[in-house]
C-alpha cells in the first residue's frame, strides 16, 4: 500500500471516530433517511437496510451542473457509488455495470434516464418528493438488478392550493403546475423542461476551448425535453387512484471530420474532392402508471400496472466524392463517390401487473408480500450499408453495394413472488427474514431463481449498530457496451437458452452511529462487503458490434468479483451541514476466451473514491454549497493499435508527358500495420478530480411566491479531467496518447419563480 492510500485512510478513520458532547437538539432535514430516522424510531428500516433518502432539500443546495439542479448527480457523491465517465448519470454502484443498477420512477423502470448522452439525468427536480437509494440488504420486494436500486418518488398532487413555478437557466427551462382540480378529491401536476444547449452553453465552451475540432463545436443540433404528469383521485378516506406519466425524447446531430480539398496539379488537371462523417442519434423514454392504494389500521394495499419503453436509433454515415477534369479539350470527367452507413437500434419496452401488500402492526412483526409479472419486448438491432460508385464522362460505369442486417427481436417474460417478516427482538435487535422467487420465460424454456435475504441488525447501545445481511439477485436483460463509456448506443439484450440469466450474492457487515450532541448532529458509518457474480456478459476480445454478425456469436459469459470498504461521515450544526464519502474498492472479472483466461479489472474498477460536501447559510435566505470530488482513474483497454513497424520505397521515375499519360515522377511509401492487444483494462487515466461551488438566494415576496436566483461554477479550478482516450502515431511509428476534456471550468446561473 502506498504511503499515499495510507495518509487517505488515517484521514479518514480520524473523521469517522470524531466524538462531541453536549445536549439533544433537532436536526436538518439533510439527514431524513439516516440520522433523522434514527431519532424518531429504533425500529426503523435504516437499522437493516442500507437505504439512504434524498430530500428536494438537498438536491437544491447542492452544487448545479450548467444551472440544472440533478438529482442522480447527488447520488455520485455517497459512498459506493460512481459514474463511469464525467458527465454520465449511469451509476455504477459498489463495482456492478451500469445496467445493474434499477433506476426507476414511481416503481416503472427508466431504461435510460439521461439526456445529452449522460450529461443530465431524465428526473425533473421540480417533481421530486425523494428518492430512496438502496446499495446492499435488498428488501424482497426489489429484484431483477445485481447491484443497487434507485427509486425516484414523484410528488403527491396538492388537494387545496394551487402552486406552480417556472426556471429559465443557461442550458434550458421548465415550468411546473398544480393543485386541485376538485378540492379534496381529485388533483394534478405537470412539468415540462426544454434544452437550448447550442445557444448559451455552446458558444461558451467555443470560447473557452478555442479549436477548430473541438467536439462540443461540432454539433449541428442538440437537444431534449420531458413532461411529467399526473393525477390523483380520493375515494373515500383510504382508497386512491394515481395516473402518472412521463415522456422524455433526445435528439443529437453530430458533424465531423468534415475535410474539402481543391488543388490543380501541373497544368491539366483539377481535382476536388470532399470527404466526411455524420452521426445523427435519438432516443427517449415513455412511462405510464396506474396505481390503486388502500391503506388501513391493518393492511396497506398497492395494486399497479405500468408500461415503459426505451427507444435508440444511432445513423452513422461516412461518405467521400473526388471529381477529376482533364483538360485541354475538357473531353474527359471522372468522377468517384463511396458511402457507407450503419444503423444501430436497440428498443426494449415492459408491460406489468403486480401488487405490493404490508401489515404493519402485528406483534413485534411488520409482514410484506406480493408479486408481478411482466412481459418485455428487446429489440437490438445492427444494419450495415456500402454504396461505391465510379462515373465517367457523366455515364455510370460501375457500382458496388452491399447490406447486412443483424439482429431480432425477442421476448422475455418474468414472474416473481415474494414474503418479508420483520422482527423486533424488544430493543436488542431486528432481523428481516425474505424469499424472493423469480420465474423466467426464455425461448419457450423455464427457469425459477430463488432469491433469499437475510439482514440483521444488533443495537449495542442507543446510538450505535451492528448491521449484516446476505441478499441474492438475479437479472435476465443486459446491455452490451462496446466501450468503457457508457452510451445510450450499447444494444440492450436479454438472456437467452444459450445464455442464462446473471446472479449474483452479496455479503455486508458494517458499523453505524448516530446521536445529537447538543447543537450538532453526526453520523457515520463504516460498511465492507464482499459480491460474486455468474454468468456476466461480455463483447469478447477483437469483436466490433459494427462486424456482420449476431450479438449473441460475439459476447462471451463469465464471472465477477466487487469488495471493499465504504466510509461515511455527516455533521449538521445550526446552519452547517457537511458530509465525506471514501470508498476503497476492488472489481475483477474472468472469462474463459478473454484475456487468456486470465482475471482482468473491470470497467467499473475505482481503488479510490472521495468526497466532500458542505453547505453554509451566513444569513436567512442565502446559501453556500462546495462540493469536491477524487476517485482513481478509469481503466481502458488499448487495441486495434496501428504500428508502423518499417518503411519500403519505391520509386516510380516517369516521365511526364501530359498528351501521353498525365504521369509524373512519385515516390510511394509503403506502410505495414498490425494490431496489438494490451492486457483487457490494463490501463489507467489519470486520476479524477474537481471542485464546485454554488450561491443560491431565495427573496420571497410580499403578496405572492418566492424568487430563487442561483450562480454555480463547475470545476472550479478547471482541472482537465479526460473524458476521453484517444492513439495516433507520430510519423516515426511511437504510439501517441491524447485525452479529450469535454468539462472545463464553466460558470452558470439560473433563476426560478415558485407560488
Amino acid at each position: 500500500m502506498s504511503t499515499y492510500t495510507k495518509r487517505i485512510i488515517i484521514v479518514i478513520l480520524i473523521l469517522f471516530h470524531v466524538r462531541l458532547s453536549g445536549q439533544d437538539n433537532d436536526t436538518s432535514a439533510l439527514f431524513k433517511g439516516s440520522l433523522d430516522a434514527a431519532v424518531i424510531s429504533a425500529q426503523n428500516d435504516i437499522h437493516t437496510n442500507n437505504t439512504i433518502t434524498i430530500t428536494p432539500l438537498l438536491i437544491k443546495t447542492t452544487p448545479s451542473h450548467f444551472g440544472e439542479a440533478d438529482p442522480l448527480k447527488i447520488i455520485l457523491s455517497m459512498p459506493g457509488i460512481q459514474n463511469s465517465n464525467e458527465g454520465d448519470v449511469g451509476l455504477s454502484i459498489r463495482g456492478g455495470d451500469t445496467d445493474q443498477s434499477l433506476i426507476s420512477l414511481d416503481g416503472v423502470p427508466i431504461y435510460n434516464p439521461s439526456h445529452l448522452k449522460g450529461f443530465v439525468s431524465s428526473f425533473n427536480s421540480d417533481i421530486i418528493s425523494k428518492i430512496d437509494v438502496y446499495s446492499g440488504a435488498f428488501p424482497a420486494q426489489y429484484g431483477s438488478r445485481l447491484s443497487g436500486v434507485v427509486n425516484v418518488e414523484s410528488i403527491s398532487p396538492d388537494m387545496t392550493n394551487f402552486y406552480g413555478g417556472v426556471t429559465i437557466g443557461m442550458l434550458s427551462s421548465k415550468i411546473h403546475l398544480g393543485g386541485p382540480i376538485i378540492k379534496n378529491k381529485t388533483s394534478f401536476f405537470i412539468s415540462a423542461r426544454k434544452s437550448y444547449f447550442p445557444l448559451i452553453i455552446g458558444r461558451i465552451y467555443k470560447n473557452i476551448l478555442k479549436t477548430k475540432n473541438n467536439y462540443i463545436e461540432q454539433f449541428k443540433q442538440i437537444g431534449y425535453y420531458d413532461i411529467n404528469g399526473g393525477v390523483t383521485q380520493r375515494i373515500g378516506s383510504n382508497n386512491s387512484l394515481d395516473l402518472k406519466f412521463y415522456i422524455g425524447d433526445d435528439n443529437i446531430s453530430l458533424l465531423k471530420d468534415k475535410e474539402e480539398n481543391s488543388s490543380q496539379m501541373r497544368l491539366d488537371t483539377l481535382i476536388n474532392s470532399y470527404s466526411g462523417k455524420t452521426d445523427s442519434e435519438k432516443w427517449g423514454n415513455t412511462a405510464v402508471l396506474f396505481r390503486w392504494k388502500s391503506e388501513s389500521h391493518n393492511l396497506t394495499t398497492s395494486t399497479y400496472s405500468y408500461y415503459t419503453r426505451y427507444r435508440h436509433e444511432n445513423v452513422d454515415q461516412t461518405y467521400s466524392e473526388a471529381e477529376y477534369l482533364l483538360q485541354p479539350n475538357n473531353t474527359f470527367i471522372k468522377s468517384y463517390s463511396e458511402r457507407s452507413s450503419i444503423l444501430r437500434k436497440s428498443e426494449i419496452e415492459e408491460y406489468a401487473l403486480g401488487a405490493d401488500f404490508n401489515i404493519p402492526h402485528l406483534s413485534n412483526h411488520t409482514i410484506a408480500f406480493g408479486g408481478k409479472i411482466s412481459l418485455q419486448n428487446l429489440n437490438p438491432v445492427t444494419h450495415s450499408s456500402y454504396t461505391q460508385e465510379y462515373s465517367f464522362a457523366g455515364k455510370r460505369d460501375s457500382i458496388y453495394s452491399y447490406e447486412a442486417p443483424y439482429g431480432g427481436k425477442y421476448r422475455l417474460i418474468t414472474g416473481s413472488l415474494y414474503g418479508e417478516d420483520d422482527i423486533s427482538v424488544g430493543d436488542i435487535s431486528n432481523v428481516s427474514l425474505g424469499l424472493r422467487l423469480t420465474y423466467y420465460g426464455i425461448d419457450g424454456k423455464h427457469k425459477i431463481i430463488p432469491e433469499p435475504r437475510i439482514r440483521g441488525a444488533l443495537y449495542l447501545n442507543p446510538y450505535i449498530t451492528l448491521k449484516v445481511s446476505y441478499s441474492r439477485m438475479s437479472q435476465a436483460i443486459h446491455q452490451l457496451a462496446s466501450s468503457n463509456i457508457a452510451s445510450p448506443s450499447d444494444l440492450w439484450v436479454p438472456a437467452t437458452a444459450d445464455f442464462p440469466p446473471m446472479t449474483s450474492d452479496i455479503v455486508t457487515l458494517g458499523l453505524w452511529h448516530q446521536k445529537k450532541y447538543g447543537k450538532i448532529g453526526l453520523f457515520s458509518s463504516i460498511e465492507g462487503y464482499y459480491k460474486l457474480s455468474s454468468n456476466n456478459m461480455e463483447y469478447a476480445d477483437g469483436y466490433s458490434p459494427l462486424k456482420q454478425i449476431s450479438w449473441e456469436d460475439g459476447v462471451e459469459l463469465g464471472h465477477g468479483k466487487n469488495y471493499g470498504v465504504e466510509f461515511q461521515g455527516k455533521i449538521n450544526y445550526n446552519t452547517i451541514n457537511s458530509s465525506i464519502s471514501y470508498t476503497l474498492s476492488k472489481s475483477v472479472q474472468q472469462f474463459d476466451n478473454i484475456n487468456n483466461g486470465e482475471w482482468f479489472f473491470s470497467n467499473q474498477d475505482c481503488r479510490h473514491n472521495l468526497t466532500l460536501w458542505l453547505s453554509y447559510s451566513p444569513f436567512k435566505n442565502f446559501t453556500i454549497s462546495s462540493s469536491f470530488y477524487y476517485k482513481t482513474g478509469r481503466r481502458f483497454t488499448v487495441n486495434d493499435v496501428l504500428i508502423k513497424l518499417g518503411r519500403d520505397i519505391a520509386d516510380a521515375h516517369h516521365t511526364y508527358d501530359p498528351h501521353i499519360n498525365n504521369m509524373y515522377a512519385e515516390t510511394i511509401w509503403l506502410l505495414y500495420d498490425i494490431f496489438s492487444y494490451s492486457e483487457k483494462n490494463g490501463y489507467k487515466m489519470e486520476d479524477y478530480h474537481r471542485l464546485d461551488l454554488s450561491f443560491d438566494y431565495m427573496i420571497p415576496h410580499k403578496k405572492v411566491g418566492r424568487s430563487n436566483i442561483n450562480l454555480s461554477f463547475y470545476n472550479l479550478y478547471n482541472h482537465m479531467n479526460p473524458y476521453k482516450i484517444t492513439m495516433e502515431q507520430d510519423p516515426y511509428g511511437k504510439v501517441i496518447f491524447k485525452k479529450l476534456c469535454i468539462f472545463p471550468f464553466m460558470p452558470s446561473i439560473s433563476y426560478s419563480f415558485e407560488f
